[in-house]
C-alpha cells in the first residue's frame, strides 16, 4: 500500500466563522463572517480558483498564504489560475476579531490518504494509482495538482465495511518518496517513479475491453500487512462508463472476513483475469460493500502514455 499526497493551493471562496472567530458571541461572529465573505465576492474570487502567486511570489502552503496576507494590510496581488486562464486580482484584507488581516477565503492544500499503486510501466518509468481522482472535500471537484508524492505505507489495522458504513485501511507511512504525481484525473493519479521500488520481471499484458469476460477474476492487495496476496472476485458487468467500466463483487471469504468487502485504501488494487491486467478497484457500493466499481486498465494506460 502507498500513502498518496497531492499538494496545491486553491480557494473555495470563504473561510468558516468557527476557524476565525471562536470565543466571540454568535451575532458578532456572524456579522464578521458576512464581512469577510463580502471581501471575496467584491474582488471576484471564485470557488476552485487556484492561487499560484501572491505579490509575484510562489505560494507553497496555506500557512505561507495567511502569513503574507497578514503582513500586507495595504493590499496583495493574487495571481490566479481559473479554467486555464491567468487572472490577476488586487485585494485589500481586513482586520478580523483575532487581530489578523484576512481576505475572507477558505484555502486548502496537501490532501493525503492511503491508496494502492495499480501498475508500473517500465517503458517510461510511469505509474498509475487509485483508479479514481482525488477530489476537493468541499466541492467534490477534481483537484488540480501542482505537485505530489507517493510513499510506502505499513498497514496497521482495517476498519471493516458494513452496510451503510464504508470501512478503511489505517496505516503509517515513511518519509521516503518513491514517486512523483503529475496528473490527477477521473480515472486515477499518474506520475513517475523516483526509485527502484518496482521491477519489470513480472510484467503482464493489458487487456482490451473486448477481451474481458463477465466471470471470475482476482485482485492483488496487501490489506494484511506487507504481503501482497490474490483475492478472488467476480466481474458482474462490463459497462460503457468511461471511469466505472466494471461492476465487481468480492467473493474471497478471507478478504470478506478481514475487510467486510471493499474498503477505502483498496482503491487502485489491480484486477487480473486470464493473465491480463483488466482494471483497478475504484469504489465500494455503500449499501452492499462486497460489491463496487472498477475502471478499465486500457483507459489508464492511455493516460500513462501522456506522461513524459
Amino acid at each position: 500500500m502507498h500513502k498518496i499526497c497531492a499538494r496545491e493551493v486553491k480557494t473555495t471562496g470563504m473561510e468558516t466563522a468557527g476557524n476565525q472567530w471562536g470565543g466571540t458571541n454568535f451575532r458578532k461572529r456572524f456579522i464578521n463572517f458576512k464581512k469577510m465573505l463580502a471581501i471575496s465576492k467584491k474582488y471576484g474570487i471564485k470557488i476552485n480558483d487556484r492561487i499560484e502567486k501572491i505579490n509575484n511570489q510562489l505560494i507553497n502552503s496555506t500557512e505561507e498564504f495567511s502569513k503574507t496576507v497578514n503582513e500586507n494590510p495595504s493590499g496583495v496581488a493574487l495571481s490566479i489560475k481559473r479554467d486555464n486562464q491567468d487572472i490577476l486580482i488586487n485585494a485589500v484584507p481586513v482586520l478580523s476579531e483575532d487581530n489578523i488581516y484576512r481576505l475572507g477565503l477558505w484555502v486548502g492544500d496537501s490532501p493525503a490518504g492511503i491508496g494502492t499503486v495499480t501498475y508500473y510501466n517500465p517503458q517510461n518509468n510511469s505509474f498509475a494509482a487509485l483508479g479514481h481522482g482525488i477530489n476537493d472535500i468541499d466541492t467534490g471537484n477534481i483537484l488540480s495538482v501542482k505537485s505530489g508524492n507517493i510513499l510506502n505505507c505499513d498497514i496497521l489495522s482495517v476498519s471493516k465495511s458494513s452496510k451503510g458504513h464504508p470501512g478503511e485501511i489505517n496505516g503509517a507511512f515513511d518519509c521516503n518518496t518513491i514517486g512523483n504525481i503529475s496528473i490527477n484525473s477521473q480515472i486515477g493519479i499518474y506520475g513517475n517513479m523516483s526509485c527502484d521500488e518496482f521491477s519489470s520481471d513480472n510484467a503482464i499484458p493489458v487487456a482490451a475491453k473486448e477481451q474481458i469476460c463477465e466471470s471470475e477474476a482476482y485482485i492483488l492487495s496487501d490489506v494484511i500487512g506487507q504481503k501482497t496476496e490474490k483475492y478472488s472476485i467476480k466481474i458482474n458487468k462490463i459497462t460503457n462508463d468511461s471511469d466505472k467500466g466494471l461492476i465487481i463483487e468480492i467473493t474471497d471469504p478471507r478478504l470478506i472476513d478481514c475487510t467486510g468487502g471493499i474498503v477505502q485504501g483498496m482503491s487502485g488494487s489491480p484486477i487480473i483475469q486470464n493473465g491480463m491486467l483488466i482494471g483497478a478497484v475504484t469504489h465500494v457500493f455503500v449499501n452492499s460493500p462486497t460489491k463496487g466499481y472498477g475502471t478499465l486498465a486500457e483507459n489508464m494506460i492511455d493516460m500513462t502514455n501522456t506522461i513524459d
